[in-house]
């Protein structure tokens, strides 16, 4: 009798073991929270992210990419890889990104999935409302594109160099570095953009980082000398006025927008000088995206090889350092250069205001 009830009890136990096991492999993240969803690094992680984005139905993503250049393009790529899901979007500068997202936070409305942008993640971090993740693509980016802590990783870079007209500078002429710029040729006819984000600030933020301080300052005030023109207008717009012939060159303007007119057919081309002031635009997941597996699929693919491609397709430069851009020397290593000073955007939020009260107060005063 003592036997049989012993055997009962066992039978009773291995069949409770048995169904709790079966309830956990049918339904292993049920519960998950998104940070586990983020960090998940099983041999089966794919499939279990497929399966819980299948339910989810949908991905919002918070960007300051330009909508019909590159947004649309990876929303439709990501959308053909995934035809169950569908990417929702809302496009401002990194500042209002940011402010809309610690905003929704604020008020307890958790709306974004994905947040992105040259200075936005960083910005959202710090108020403490982004998520460490892993990619198993992370790992083919370099340290410099890439957070150390895991909260970000990056879709494409951007490179400050020197717009010139060509039917100004002759290239005997044109500077080839930093103290080229000190040449009396070129005092009054160089121009650049005051915007924090992009202009002046951070090419002085470039020198200060590369030759430190007190050596940094000594050339930014023979700099001075030089009498640049400033101007409120964005890089893109300087250069235009470049091209339109009102200064021979503009200091501190993107690369890949001078190789764009120069295919159009404008008088314009690029210089770099070495360290060329570098950035890259950041993408990382909020830290309670309401829907967590789709924003773990979406991560995946923009980091991937295939979709950084569509980065390359749409003229912009791509992050990952198998992925050239469109006209390989607009990247290092391609041809016109190989050293890049990358301004983290780390650095940027601690140092930027530095950069901006120095560049105020020495340039606009």
């Amino acid at each position: 009798m003592t036997t049989h009830v012993r055997l009962s009890n066992s039978l009773i136990g291995f069949s409770l073991f048995v169904t709790v096991s079966w309830l956990i492999m049918i339904s292993p993240l049920a519960a998950a929270t998104v940070e586990e969803i983020a960090l998940l690094k099983s041999n089966n992680r794919e499939k279990l992210l497929v399966e819980g984005a299948r339910k989810e139905g949908k991905v919002s993503f918070y960007t300051g990419l330009i909508v019909d250049q590159v947004v649309r393009p990876v929303k439709d790529a990501f959308e053909k890889e995934y035809p169950f899901l569908q990417v929702e979007f809302f496009r401002g500068n990194s500042e209002r990104v940011a402010q809309k997202v610690l905003t929704e936070y604020q008020a307890k409305r958790y709306e974004v999935d994905v947040v992105s942008g040259s200075a936005a993640t960083t910005m959202v971090q710090r108020a403490g409302y982004m998520q460490r993740f892993f990619s198993p693509h992370l790992a083919e980016y370099p340290p410099e594109l890439k957070d150390a802590k895991g909260f970000w990783g990056s879709t494409n870079v951007y490179f400050m160099t020197l717009g010139y007209n060509t039917r100004s500078v002759k290239p005997s002429e044109l500077p080839k570095t930093y103290d080229d710029l000190l040449n009396p040729r070129w005092k009054g006819q160089m121009m650049w953009s005051t915007s924090r984000g992009s202009g002046a600030p951070q090419f002085i933020g470039n020198i200060f980082t590369t030759r430190g301080q007190e050596a940094g300052k000594a050339y930014m005030q023979k700099l001075k000398q030089q009498n640049i023109a400033k101007s409120t207008a964005s890089a893109r717009q300087i250069l235009d006025l470049v091209i339109a012939g009102e200064y021979p060159i503009a200091i501190q303007i993107f690369n890949h927008h001078a190789y764009i007119s120069k295919t159009a057919g404008a008088p314009v081309d690029w210089q770099p000088l070495e360290p060329v002031t570098a950035t890259n635009n950041t993408i990382g997941l909020a830290k309670n995206a309401p829907h967590p597996y789709a924003a773990m699929l979406f991560l995946d693919f923009v980091l991937s090889k295939k979709g950084q491609q569509v980065f390359q397709k749409s003229n912009y430069l791509p992050a990952h350092p198998d992925v050239p851009a469109l006209q390989a020397d607009l990247k290092p290593g391609g041809g016109r250069f190989k050293k890049a000073n990358y301004l983290s955007p780390e650095i940027l939020y601690d140092k930027g205001n530095d950069w901006v009260d120095y560049f105020e107060k020495e340039f606009l005063r």
